[in-house]
């Protein structure tokens, strides 16, 4: 009798350490809002206007960008509870809740990796379809 209890105690010791553990998805109000939509002016070569540059003129960006918000949270929560971007397994991603500099800055850089790779490895949304870069330059600036 005691050693079929002690069996059973080891089992669920082992299961309890060897399983996976439980993920969530981020707090959606802790990601970047894009500050740029999809579509805006098109050109006949399928271009739209995205962030401006610094000659004040938009930079042009592919007219599907940036993507709708679900589907890049969506993207995000994924590459995020993998730990790495599913679609680019060589980049590490991190997306810490608290409000210190160096985990906004993390989660901006989460964001941008997820938005590069959307679709593929370097296959999805440029940087200039968003004001992330804005983002992290205020972070960076303490503003």
């Amino acid at each position: 009798m005691k050693f079929a209890a002690a069996t059973i105690a080891t089992s669920l010791i082992v299961m309890s350490v060897m399983s996976t553990p439980i993920r969530r998805d981020v707090n959606p109000a802790l990601i970047p809002e894009f500050g740029v939509e999809a579509g805006v002016n098109p050109t006949p070569t399928g271009d739209c206007d995205g962030i401006t540059g610094p000659n004040g003129s938009p930079i042009l960006i592919p007219c599907t960008c940036p993507p709708d918000r679900d589907t890049f949270i969506q993207s995000l929560n994924a590459n995020v509870n993998a730990g790495f971007v599913v679609n680019n397994p060589s980049v590490p991603v991190s997306f810490p809740e608290d409000n210190s500099q160096a985990s906004q800055l993390a989660r901006i850089q989460t964001a941008l990796v997820t938005l590069q790779n959307l679709n593929g490895p370097g296959i999805g949304c440029p940087a200039a379809s968003t004001t992330f870069l804005a983002q992290q330059a205020a972070i960076q600036q303490g503003a």
